[in-house]
């Protein structure tokens, strides 16, 4: 192994806000701190900075990730920063206990016992919670611990962390061109009725797949022509896949068509052979067309030319997984203009208000967080109306009436007509996914959430019935305002900052209070 390149880590930006925030709640004392920003923020950069600067202190840093075959890519990365390290791994080559920063997977962790405990640890994929790392983060007491995730919706997570930092959103990484947009279309999907669930409340993967494999020629033959019609030829493309024969199967139909589709699963005879696919597709002429996936690349994989995605596997409950799969081809590379998003899933229209919600705003909060993926939801018509071109299935831009693609008109609810197999592009910001009451016009209207806390503001200070009743009420003044749509889950328990109320967002809530008594003058407000 080379020495280290002696390189000082450099933070962007939004980086350097996020670790002075880190740093502050540890001057606080909050010895918990987790930072969570989206793929590609560079997470892991602003890990790395902070453990150089320990080892100025001399302080034992150490860096678990989730999963043994990340450690060599952790070694190779920490080695670019000029990290000198050790490797807690048996019969790992770089094994040096002597060495200040030390890199292990939270599976060693769990097998070794230790004489000596770091300092600081840092906690890679922190929503992967391994009871034996939760142990060591008790056990070192004295230690600082810092946890990085892009979704911290796994329960409990809230009991073994003391704050939470907010880095930049996804839309703000967009706006600053360090991530790269999407464009979602949603495809024909396997009917899921009558399905087993497991424990979790997913779906079985056999009983997953075996739906699936009914529409893998639409799969295929999607790609095929959207990959043309939107960049001219096949594209590197990764596939997320409910079950082994699932991927199995859509590998052969697509060799049938002429690609090279390899799967790579938990099914794989070593961990060198999937390296070797993953190697092999990470080259910029891979001999490679697409990845299949089957419970693997939802994280760790960092291959950003990746041109397009497909999504066959449908989730009920987990969010998070929606969020991460969708990360796999955000990332920014050369003469990548957009990701391609291909939907035979339903979970883009599932997760759609939420997905809006996460890119807009973050994460309030951790005990909010996990509520995200403890909610089953279902795709559902209302955003097939909303969000796509009934004439040419191209995204129809939020607050426009004529589409981009075709120059059609934007239909007024209840005339759009739904077309089975039809594509359509989604719109995955606030204010596509909350849509004013039509003839509602206002600029604070593009901001449902601070609307929330104006209503619930309004309805705290003049409500006389107590705090419950008083947000029911707001409830249904943010409603009437929205009519179309439901708050995110765990903002109607949040609470209300009065101080942030501007005074357009409090008249207009007075106004709509006004309308609604006007309405019916003989039901009382709250």
């Amino acid at each position: 192994m080379l020495a280290p390149a002696h390189s000082n880590v450099i933070l962007r930006p939004h980086q350097e806000t996020s670790v002075e925030n880190v740093r502050a709640k540890m001057r606080d004392k909050l010895r918990r701190v987790i930072l969570v920003a989206p793929t590609a923020f560079g997470k892991t950069e602003c890990a790395a900075w902070i453990i150089q600067q320990s080892l100025d202190k001399g302080a034992r840093a150490w860096f678990i990730v989730d999963r043994v075959t990340l450690i060599n890519q952790t070694s190779k990365r920490f080695y670019g920063y000029g990290i000198d390290h050790g490797i807690i791994q048996a019969d790992h080559p770089l094994t040096d206990p002597r060495k200040q920063i030390q890199i292990a997977s939270a599976q060693t962790i769990a097998r070794r016992s230790f004489d000596y405990l770091p300092d600081l640890i840092v906690v890679d994929e922190a929503h992967c919670e391994y009871q034996a790392v939760i142990d060591l983060i008790e056990k070192a007491g004295r230690a600082r611990v810092i946890g990085l995730t892009a979704t911290p919706f796994t329960a409990g997570m809230a009991n073994h962390w003391d704050a939470l930092v907010n880095g930049a959103t996804v839309n703000q990484l967009l706006a600053q061109k360090w991530l790269t947009p999407l464009r979602i279309k949603a495809c024909v999907t396997p009917d899921m009725q009558g399905v087993k669930k497991k424990f979790t409340g997913e779906y079985e993967e056999e009983g997953s797949g075996q739906r699936g494999i009914t529409i893998i020629g639409d799969v295929v033959q999607t790609w095929v022509e959207q990959t043309r019609i939107h960049f001219g030829k096949a594209v590197k493309t990764i596939v997320f896949s409910p079950s082994v024969k699932h991927g199995e199967e859509l590998c052969r139909q697509f060799a049938e068509a002429g690609y090279n589709f390899q799967q790579i699963s938990y099914l794989d005879g070593s961990d060198k052979e999937r390296q070797d696919k993953i190697d092999e597709f990470s080259k910029p002429n891979s001999a490679i067309d697409g990845l299949v996936s089957c419970a693997v690349l939802t994280k760790g994989f960092d291959v950003p030319d990746v041109m397009c995605g497909i999504s066959c596997r449908p989730y009920r409950k987990s969010f998070s997984s929606h969020i991460q799969e969708m990360g796999r081809v955000m990332r920014v590379a050369e003469n990548k203009e957009f990701g391609l998003w291909l939907d035979h899933s339903g979970n883009s229209i599932a997760f759609a208000d939420d997905t809006a919600w996460l890119y807009e705003y973050g994460v309030a909060s951790l005990s909010d967080a996990e509520k995200h993926d403890s909610t089953v939801r279902e795709p559902t018509e209302k955003v097939r109306r909303e969000h796509f071109c009934h004439n040419c299935g191209m995204q129809l831009e939020a607050g426009i009436d004529t589409c981009i693609g075709c120059g059609e008109t934007r239909r007024k609810r209840g005339e759009i007509e739904i077309v089975q197999g039809e594509l359509i592009d989604l719109d995955i910001t606030t204010r596509a996914a909350f849509q004013p009451r039509r003839g509602l016009r206002a600029d604070c209207l593009d901001d449902p959430r601070a609307m929330w806390n104006a209503s619930l503001a309004y309805c705290l200070a003049n409500s006389t019935r107590g705090e419950e009743v008083a947000r029911k009420w707001a409830y249904g003044v943010w409603r009437g305002i929205y009519p179309t749509s439901k708050l995110p889950y765990g903002l109607f328990e949040a609470p209300c900052h009065q101080v942030t109320v501007k005074t357009a967002e409090y008249q207009l809530i007075e106004r709509e209070v006004k309308r609604f008594r006007k309405k019916a003058p003989a039901r009382r407000a709250a």
